[in-house]
Parts: structure tokens; sequence; C-alpha cells
């Protein structure tokens, strides 16, 4: 009771602390943003810059080899393949993905090309291999939406067996279809903003925050146009995924260590490692283990399981496929708005007006650039100490990750 009164006090006051920030948000998300060069501002530059690195890698690797495979020729959007074989004796491969959520997948460039240019030097080139992926969903990251071009999250399409899996597994969603997916055009920024904190107010009384964020994070199958949708069957890229983490572990390495990118989730200035439920360290054990200050893992408060999630699959599959391999997959989250109560109402606002945007558009070209300007901001913080910071933590995760894992 306490917490519904708490979310129903924040959403209450919160019309009148978003309106004018909002409006701000959408002038400064209309300049373009002159910072790290790191940090691309379009897909077609982030995929040219990825397509440079065989060069760099074929100075100390013998075996290099690029392959760019076809999402959408129509459109020119790929899935970037690039891979650096051991020399020698094949004891580890690193794996950097970027992407499986579109438009974290700038933030996932920036990081690939810090592993280039801060890492990628001080491996072994002799038993140590580098596999990089660049934009899983290319469509996503060139539309600047998390989602694929059938508004599918491919991060709750790695379904095992479809042919078994239960697509109504997530009823709490369909009981809160009309909160999630309003079904009209957006009007004008403040009658849209205040219908949102009433439809808050009521949803929050009536079946409590938590039933909210369990509906969201688990991924919902039975809704095409809603958020978090994970779909019915394999897209193009799970297919091409899939195919590519079989082909990993039918290789020789004696040890696999995979990192998918993420934005979004966790404090706005502290990346997060988020483990896979196959991680046997605990909370403090894991941090202490990859000297980084925020590793959660299944037994913290915080670590919540996804269905259809990436990491799960790929660490499933090697478990089945090759047992006798060590193999870690993690994801590497770095906070954007933050994890505080506003922020996360701010969270789930901009993820259902831009599905509603998306779907329905809006009658304001006002409200469309706000509205596109937060969701970018959710996913793409254009702020100079956000990317440093994320800079610094990727930089540090990795160190820690590496070093524990005896690669570097």
């Amino acid at each position: 009771m306490i917490k519904k009164a708490l979310f129903f006090a924040v959403a209450a006051v919160f019309l009148y602390t978003t309106i004018i920030p909002n409006h701000l948000l959408a002038e400064v998300s209309a300049t373009i943003h002159k910072g790290d060069p790191s940090f691309p501002d379009t897909y077609e530059q982030s995929r040219d810059r990825f397509r440079t690195y065989d060069t760099v890698l074929s100075k100390r690797w013998s075996e290099v080899s690029e392959t760019s495979i076809p999402v959408s020729e129509a459109e020119n959007l790929s899935i970037d393949l690039l891979k650096a074989e051991a020399n020698a004796s094949k004891d580890t491969l690193i794996v950097l993905s970027s992407g499986t959520h579109g438009i974290e997948g700038y933030t996932g460039s920036a990081m690939q090309d810090l592993f280039m240019k801060d890492f990628a030097g001080k491996l072994n080139p002799d038993t140590t291999g580098v596999y990089l992926i660049h934009s899983i969903n290319p469509w996503g990251m060139k539309n600047n939406r998390r989602y694929n071009e059938n508004n599918v999250d491919l991060n709750r399409n790695f379904i095992s067996d479809w042919s078994t899996f239960d697509l109504n597994v997530n009823k709490t969603y369909k009981q809160l279809e009309n909160f999630f997916e309003p079904e009209k055009k957006i009007g004008s920024i403040v009658k849209h903003d205040a219908e949102f904190t009433a439809s808050l107010a009521k949803t929050a009384l009536t079946v409590g925050t938590d039933q909210v964020e369990s509906a969201l994070l688990t991924g919902q199958y039975t809704n095409p146009k809603g958020v978090y949708y994970g779909g019915s069957r394999d897209e193009k890229s799970t297919v091409l995924m899939k195919r590519e983490f079989n082909s990993i572990l039918e290789t020789d390495y004696k040890q696999i260590i995979h990192i998918d990118l993420h934005t979004g989730y966790g404090p706005r200035y502290q990346m997060s490692i988020f483990s896979s439920s196959a991680e046997t360290l605990t909370q403090e054990e894991a941090e202490a283990a990859y000297s980084y200050p925020l590793v959660f893992t299944p037994d913290s408060e915080e670590y919540y399981a996804s269905t259809g999630d990436l990491t799960e699959y790929f660490t499933a599959l090697a478990k089945e496929k090759a047992p006798e391999k060590t193999f870690y997959s993690t994801t590497f989250e770095f906070g954007t708005l933050g994890d505080g109560t506003v922020d996360s109402i701010q969270s789930l606002k901009r993820t259902i007006e831009e599905n509603q945007l998306y779907h329905y558009g809006a009658s304001s070209s006002l409200s469309r650039l706000i509205i596109e300007g937060r969701y970018k901001e959710l996913f793409y913080p254009h702020e100079n100490k956000w990317r440093s910071k994320a800079t610094a933590d990727f930089s540090q995760a990795l160190t820690g990750v590496l070093t524990y894992k005896k690669a570097l």
C-alpha cells in the first residue's frame, strides 16, 4: 500500500515536472552532438567504420575474415561479422556483440571501437581469437527503435523451441494491454502527458506497480503491436545468430567469453554487468572477482530473468552442445535515465509513447519531435559526461572480466 501511494504521489506531480524539460529536450535532441567521435551519429557511419577493423586485426592475426549478411537488401541493411582466429593454440575466443536492441547499437558501436583501440593490441594473438558482431538488429539501429522491422524485441525472440513454447506465458500483460497500448494518434504534448499521468495513477492503484513491472520485463508474445513483443517465430536476425552461435561452439576454442552490449537499465552513471542465470558467484563475489563495483547475479535483489534472452539462449546452447568448454556469456548494461522511482516512470512512459507514435502517429510535429527526442535519450544519451563515464566503465569492466578469465 505504501509503495502504491508513493507511486501515485510521484505520478501526480509528474506532469508538472516534465513538460518544460521535455520541450527543452526536443531542442537539445534536434542539434547535432559534437563530442567523442567514437559515438556514431548514423547506422551507416557505424557500419562503415566497423568494416575497416579487419585491416587493424590483420597486423597481428594471420587469419582474419569479414562477412556481411544482408537482412534487407532494399534498405542496404546487414549484420556484419569480423573474425580473427588465434594463430596457434585456440585457448580463448572473445565475442563482442552489439545492437540486439537496434537503437542501443550506437553505444555498442562506441564500445567495440574502444575495444579495437585499447584492447585488441593487448591480447595474445597466438592463443586468443576475436569475434565482433555489429548490429544484430540493423533496421532498429537505423530507425532509432529498440525493435526490428516486425516490431519484435529480438532479446525476447531467442526461444529454443517455438513448437512447445506457450505464447500466453505473460498473462499479466494481456490484462494491462489498454494501458500499454493506447490505440490513437498522439495530439498535443500537454494533453498527451496529462492523459498518461491519469492512466498511470489509475493502473498503479488498481493492479500495483509490481504487476506493471513484471508484465513488461519478461516479454510478451500475444500483442504484435505491443511493447516488448517477442514474436511467434524466429526472426531473420535470430535465425542467423543461432547459426553463428552453433558455429562458435563447434570450434576448438577451450574458453568462450561473450559480452552483449545494451543500454537503458540501471544507474545513469554506472554501467552494470548483468550476469546470466548460470552465474554461480554471488554479487559480492562477482564484484570482487571482476574488480567492478556493480555486478547483478541471480542472488541480487534487482536481478530479473526475461524470456527469450540472447545470452540465456547462448548459455543453454553451450551447456547442451559443448559442456566441456569453459563458457561465459553476460550483458554490459549502460544505465541511462537512472534507477529511481521517477526515472522508472520516465522509462515506462517513453517506452509506451514511442510505441504509440510508431503505430498511430502524431497530429503535432512538436509532439513527434519531443517523443522521438525522449526515446533517443532513453537509449543513447547525448551528454558528454554520460559518454565519458560509459567509456571508462566499459574499460574497467572488460579489463576485470578478461583478467579474471585469464584472457589478458
